[in-house]
């Protein structure tokens, strides 16, 4: 049973012994049934003893429903909070020094002097070109105007294949060069294509820890709007104000939603205060414990008193119907006496109003054996005047809570019924 449950029955519980306790106190003065009588004055034991089992279940160290368990509940998911916020501090320091890191080295690798490659070409088609120029001039090549070329009908053999020979020597070392020029750029390609390559494939690895990352974040802030779920304080909380305490998270549940760390250090304060009311909770159920089952004893022990004095005075007045009043009236002041000094030794305003009415129905049955002594009437009416504060015996409970037939994890299926006059049975289901 959670602890709502276990504080909901027991103030159903209460409620039913407020209501019971009226019900004595009329059938002591007014209905004068001493079966009925009998059973509510059971009922108010088992009530008592009921309200001692949930307190001790509010306090106990074992049961699921324990102020002490929530407690241990709460610390608990406050130590996975800080947990998740280490871990969570851990990630985006990860993330700004891998972002941060990155754009650190492209500046610095722009700003370094690069040791430069010396490429050196040896050239000879210039020689033989120069030469040829020389031999024919410019004004004689395709360089000038196709207007202005002269007309030589009869070139020389000589110097025409010798500057055929210029041409061709010019041809061969150029050819040379562009080749050398060629290897050069195809290896600067080649090298471009690499550098493209490794670079994209780094950029692949720099955004691959960049997804793990972002994806290790979401996973603690979604463990952490978990657990503030389980608080009852998410925004997106289902739980709304049903929880224990949700007259101190209901105004901030009204509030427009917050950003995640915002609602993190609302937890850690909500965490604190809730422990906090909890403890002093504890103290206050401690407490109630210690006067229910004070008030539970003293009750059994004063209902037993009773019992002895009515089966006292039966046997009195069955071995002598002679009996004289003052005789019975002494053991009468004897229980009432006893019953004023468990009145005055116990707290419990319920055992007070209960203890209370009996004390005043035996006073007026002492009365009435006064009035009848100085009389000198006769003892028969006195067994008569008994009858008010005589009680049935030992019935056995008609309500009760035991562990066997109370539900830890629903709370009970059926709500306790309403008294009336003339007890029902009252059964809690499991």
């Amino acid at each position: 049973m959670r602890m709502e449950d276990i504080l909901t029955q027991r103030a159903e519980i209460s409620g039913l012994l407020d209501t019971i306790v009226k019900t004595h106190r009329r059938y002591l003065f007014e209905v004068q049934d001493a079966g009925t009588l009998d059973k509510l004055r059971n009922d108010i034991h088992i009530c008592l003893n009921d309200l001692c089992k949930l307190n001790a279940m509010l306090t106990s160290s074992d049961d699921g429903g324990s102020v002490k368990q929530e407690i241990d509940r709460l610390a608990k998911l406050g130590r996975k909070l800080e947990k998740l916020e280490r871990e969570e501090t851990s990630i985006r320091d990860a993330l700004q020094d891998w972002k941060a890191g990155e754009e650190e080295e492209e500046y610095a690798t722009t700003t370094e002097e690069p040791e430069g490659d010396t490429f050196t070409f040896t050239t000879g088609y210039r020689h033989f070109l120069n030469r040829y120029l020389d031999r024919v001039g410019v004004t004689n090549t395709s360089l000038a105007n196709a207007n202005e070329l002269p007309d030589d009908p009869k070139p020389d053999k000589s110097k025409t294949t010798r500057n055929i020979a210029f041409l061709r020597s010019s041809q061969k070392q150029i050819q040379l060069t562009i080749s050398e020029v060629e290897i050069l750029l195809a290896t600067l390609k080649k090298d471009q294509n690499f550098i493209e390559q490794e670079l994209q494939s780094r950029n692949s690895e720099v955004d691959s820890v960049l997804v793990l990352l972002s994806n290790d974040l979401e996973r603690v802030q979604s463990s952490q709007e978990k657990i503030m779920t389980k608080l009852g304080i998410s925004g997106h909380s289902a739980r709304g104000d049903s929880t224990f305490f949700s007259r101190f998270n209901k105004l901030h549940l009204q509030e427009p939603l917050q950003p995640l760390s915002d609602q993190l250090e609302y937890a850690k304060e909500f965490l604190f205060t809730r422990q906090e009311i909890l403890n002093a909770d504890l103290r206050n159920f401690k407490e109630d414990l210690n006067l229910a089952e004070s008030a539970r004893n003293t009750w059994d022990e004063c209902l037993n008193k009773i019992s002895a004095l009515e089966n006292l005075l039966k046997t009195m007045l069955s071995e002598n119907p002679l009996v004289s009043p003052q005789r019975l009236s002494v053991e009468i002041a004897q229980v009432i006496t006893n019953l004023q000094e468990a009145i005055s030794s116990n707290n419990s305003p319920v055992l007070r109003e209960c203890l209370g009415n009996e004390i005043e129905v035996l006073k007026r049955a002492n009365q009435e054996l006064f009035l009848r002594n100085s009389k000198n009437s006769s003892p028969g009416p006195v067994r008569e005047a008994s009858s008010n504060f005589s009680i049935a015996g030992t019935s056995p409970p008609k309500i009760g809570l035991n562990r066997e037939n109370i539900t830890f994890q629903g709370g009970l299926k059926e709500p306790l019924p309403t008294p009336s006059v003339g007890l029902d049975k009252m059964q809690k289901k499991e």
